[in-house]
């Protein structure tokens, strides 16, 4: 769940005065707080909704005060205040569901579960249906262990918006926390072909799915669907290559590392284990080059790599050889 996706500023109409000229009226804290706000300045907005909860005003003007104080103390991670704000802000308006809707967000944040359920089950009580509230009702169960709680929520959010890919992870969640992983795959196999935009998120925790039930080779079909969409998932080519090199399958391991470096992932592993997987078949040259990469990348491991080659060429009878690895490392 992303944190605080409904993080807006509420504001309310200033009447304009008119004389006989236009008399300019002067701002009021609200207003200043809210374009502090949107300049990013929060501890200046702060200050701002802090007067303007002073405000002579109807209860709704004080609590568009508190609310955008709390919006504030959540840019400042300070959750505690933000919670102290937000609770005022339903105290002065209490059918006001935003207030509510983040509120819980920050319990959720701050692992009070049992108020943040308190507070998501006030948002349907005065909207009916929210979709966040379902969905945030059901990743509290879920924190809980009541899996049954977390499905009935998360399916009731999935009815609301079926377009949603978090709501199919965290269902397929609930699932695998109870190790029934038929369903958890049924859940996202549903989504793939639901959704008008598959994600390759479902498509990667579909393969750990399908790993988890010992079932590699759907993995790694899952797992190619998901790098198709996200080419750049380095996690992904290395799962794919440990189940190749499981079932022995040392050439598919290195050209599936080989896709992830064409597709432009630098990171010292990949180099590494294609290093270590020809120096096992004895192709010793392959193996120093994709060492020296991974050194060259800052992988200490690397030279290690190099130095076993060398090794390896000393104890062959090729001392010049060794020698000049060797030398090269120095340099």
């Amino acid at each position: 769940m992303k944190a605080f996706p409904y993080l807006t500023l509420f504001s309310l109409l200033i009447s304009a005065v008119w004389a006989q000229d236009t008399v300019q009226v002067p701002k009021d804290p609200l207003t200043l707080g809210n374009e502090l706000y949107d300049k990013g300045e929060y501890s200046e907005a702060a200050a701002q909704y802090f007067k303007a909860t002073k405000s002579s005003g109807g209860g709704l003007q004080r609590s568009f005060a508190w609310f955008n104080l709390g919006n504030c103390q959540v840019q400042a991670h300070a959750y505690n205040r933000a919670v102290v704000a937000y609770r005022r802000s339903v105290e002065e308006a209490p059918n006001f569901s935003r207030g509510y809707q983040i509120l819980g967000d920050v319990y959720y944040t701050l692992g009070a579960i049992p108020e943040a359920v308190v507070a998501y089950r006030r948002v349907l009580e005065l909207e009916g249906t929210s979709v966040h509230a379902y969905q945030m009702l059901g990743e509290c169960a879920l924190k809980v262990g009541d899996v049954t709680e977390a499905l009935r929520n998360l399916d009731a959010a999935v009815k609301l918006e079926p377009d949603l890919p978090d709501l199919y992870l965290a269902e397929a969640e609930a699932y695998a926390d109870v190790r029934d992983y038929g369903d958890a795959e049924k859940v996202l196999q549903q989504a793939l072909l639901t959704m008008s935009k598959p994600t390759a998120e479902a498509y990667f925790y579909l393969g750990e799915l399908y790993e988890l039930d010992e079932n590699p080779q759907k993995a790694i079909h899952a797992y190619e669907d998901g790098l198709l969409l996200a080419p750049k998932h380095a996690d992904y080519y290395m799962r794919i290559a440990a189940i190749d090199q499981k079932v022995g399958d040392d050439f598919l391991a290195l050209l599936v590392l080989e896709q992830g470096i064409r597709a432009g992932i630098q990171k010292p592993d990949f180099y590494l284990l294609r290093g270590t997987i020809f120096f096992k078949q004895q192709r010793y040259d392959h193996a120093l080059t994709e060492f020296q990469k991974a050194y060259t990348l800052g992988s200490p491991q690397g030279r290690t790599g190099i130095e076993n080659v060398a090794a390896t060429y000393f104890n062959n009878g090729q001392k010049a050889l060794g020698d000049s690895v060797m030398k090269a490392i120095k340099e």
